[in-house]
């Protein structure tokens, strides 16, 4: 029988574990004073607000609100249930952990475990056909005469969908999925009340999510194949979206890259599957793929946790230019990330340039041979005038301007107008003017514009005395003896004016008087419902109020004072309206004006308070 996670154990895990080491693993942090602070990985950003405290052992993010522990953090961004969230931070730390216990409820990995596994399954049939069988030797002579190594096509789980449509469904069917979940896989077609394969005859490629499960694939058709009956099939075929399959959220090999990543800080960004492939065998093994061309905000803000800066390495035919340059856009859009744009031979992608000029060719173009974005767009967008025209040649110069105030960088600006000016044989002052001019008129348009000029700033803290008086109180709750007993001696009754305070309080008082030897604020966060995202939150903001380290019963008595002072003129000024509201339907002018004056005092005095 299942059973709920004792508190010795979750203390004993909790207490083995950096959460710094933990979060670094998803999310490039930087020192900070004590603190280190990084890109929420919960919502999109372009100015660091995510924070985690080694010392206090838990995050929070200052624009929207999340914080708790590394249980509520893996929990969040693995879409894990308490227990596996425990279970995982165990796995992370290499920390022996029996999972024998329940949850309050079912995972969405729980939820998708058959779609899942019915891929798992598949990519390794696929794989054994392609290794093993006589009917993938053609398949695996040619991925051989493309220059993959066993080693790489079994790193990327490669293999072969066999021409009979019947193989995978009937491997499957043993799991078994019910028809639903065969249709909701993506794996199969309906076909005469029964399924046949989707994917057939062709070089598969299984896509992996960031925990390195099979979760769709991309199936190339063999080349110069005479079997193939129909030639307008398309040289790769996806799987459409499933449950356990969001096309905007996916990045190939992410899983592999993300460890080169952090600890390099750059991401390669490349168009194709084979190209990742062909890049990490070369040495490159911090390179990802969007689904083609078509990057998303989402998939920008998965790399932004984990890269300062991002090397743009599409095709560079006319194809992969205009895509190169729509990436551009969205990530000065919805990034602070620093970009750069792989140049190689005309109309080559990576793979063809690996295939060519080989490894350390391509590795010193990576790490010498890339262009700025201004670069990239003086080239890209040459290419779109007739220089030869004057007329062409001031719409391109134009064009240029803009792109020349989308540069962040004081000094690369200046550098660039120069060049510029200095290749068209124009004055640097009037090319200046004329970038100061479209700048302004950035400033003008509407708050909603983004690019790479402006920058979304921290969210910094409304709260009002009252607020702010109330957490500083709880603060000492959490971490002062002393406060629990001027509480009790002078004011048992006391209640917070808010009602999420007063509930945070409530839960505080209950766990408090469990552990009254010593409250902590890890375990107290454990103690909080796995499901309360309030009181987490608010307990991450509390814990990271600057507080000086002495608590004295003064301090405990004014803020009783004020907050019970602030009640008492609320309840007032409520008592007042409704005295006023009765003198006005009495006709009672004299009592209603009295009111209306006391309820103005009232006012001043809760405005100075």
């Amino acid at each position: 029988m299942s059973q709920v996670i004792p508190e010795e154990t979750l203390n004993q895990i909790q207490s083995q574990v950096n959460i710094v080491d933990i979060v670094s693993q998803y999310v490039s942090l930087k020192k900070r004073g004590k603190n280190y602070f990084g890109h929420c990985p919960f919502h999109d950003e372009r100015t660091p607000s995510f924070s985690v405290t080694e010392e206090k052992q838990i995050y929070h993010c200052f624009s929207c609100g999340r914080g708790g522990t590394v249980f509520s953090f893996i929990s969040e961004i693995e879409g894990l249930s308490f227990v596996e969230s425990v279970a995982k931070v165990a796995e992370l730390a290499q920390i022996p952990f029996e999972n024998k216990y329940s949850s309050s409820r079912p995972s969405v990995q729980d939820t998708h475990q058959p779609l899942i596994t019915a891929h798992e399954k598949a990519a390794e049939f696929y794989q054994h056909v392609l290794l093993q069988t006589r009917g993938g030797e053609k398949a695996l002579e040619y991925l051989q005469h493309r220059g993959y190594t066993l080693e790489t096509i079994q790193t990327f789980k490669m293999g072969l969908a066999l021409k009979d449509r019947t193989y995978v469904t009937n491997l499957i069917k043993q799991i078994p999925l019910t028809p639903q979940q065969m249709e909701e896989s993506g794996l199969f077609i309906a076909r005469n009340d029964d399924f046949i394969d989707r994917f057939y005859h062709r070089i598969m490629i299984p896509l992996r999510n960031e925990q390195g499960k099979v979760i769709a694939f991309s199936g190339r058709i063999l080349p110069n194949d005479e079997e193939m009956v129909d030639e307008q099939e398309a040289k790769y075929l996806n799987s459409s979206e499933t449950p356990i399959f969001n096309k905007r959220q996916f990045l190939f090999n992410y899983d592999l890259a993300k460890s080169a990543i952090r600890k390099s800080g750059q991401v390669v960004l490349y168009e194709g599957y084979m190209d990742v492939i062909a890049s990490w065998q070369a040495g490159a093994k911090n390179g990802v793929a969007s689904m083609g061309t078509s990057l998303t905000k989402e998939q920008i803000q998965i790399l932004s946790r984990v890269a300062n800066e991002i090397i743009i390495a599409y095709d560079s035919d006319r194809a992969g230019l205009d895509a190169t340059n729509r990436a551009i856009e969205l990530l000065q859009e919805n990034s602070a990330l620093t970009i750069s744009i792989l140049s190689l031979d005309a109309g080559k992608d990576p793979d063809e340039f690996i295939q060519q000029r080989g490894a350390e060719a391509y590795l010193e173009q990576l790490a010498h041979h890339t262009e700025s974005v201004f670069q990239f767009k003086k080239r890209y967008f040459s290419k779109q005038y007739r220089l030869e025209i004057e007329r062409e040649k001031v719409q391109f110069l134009e064009q240029m301007t803009i792109e020349l105030a989308k540069i962040s960088k004081p000094i690369e600006r200046e550098f660039a107008i120069k060049s510029l000016a200095d290749e068209f044989g124009i004055s640097v002052e009037l090319l200046s003017s004329q970038v100061n001019f479209v700048q302004r008129k950035f400033k003008q348009q509407s708050s909603h514009s983004t690019g790479e000029w402006t920058a979304s700033p921290m969210r910094i803290s409304q709260d009002g005395p009252m607020e702010v008086s109330q957490k500083q109180l709880l603060y000492r709750l959490l971490h002062s003896p002393e406060a629990w007993s001027y509480l009790a001696r002078e004011n048992e009754e006391f209640e917070f004016p808010y009602v999420d305070y007063q509930q945070f309080y409530i839960l505080l008082r209950s766990y408090r008087e469990q552990h009254l030897e010593e409250l902590l604020v890890q375990e107290f966060m454990n103690f909080l419902d796995e499901s309360d995202a309030v009181n987490r939150n608010l307990l991450s903001m509390i814990e990271w109020l600057e507080m000086p380290e002495e608590c004295t019963e003064k301090e405990i008595h004014d803020l009783m004072y004020f907050l019970s002072k602030k009640e008492d003129l609320k309840q007032q000024y409520q008592r007042c309206m409704q005295e006023m509201k009765e003198a006005q339907l009495s006709n009672d002018a004299t009592r209603a004006n009295q009111l209306m004056m006391e309820l103005v005092n009232i006012q001043k005095q809760l405005k100075k308070s």
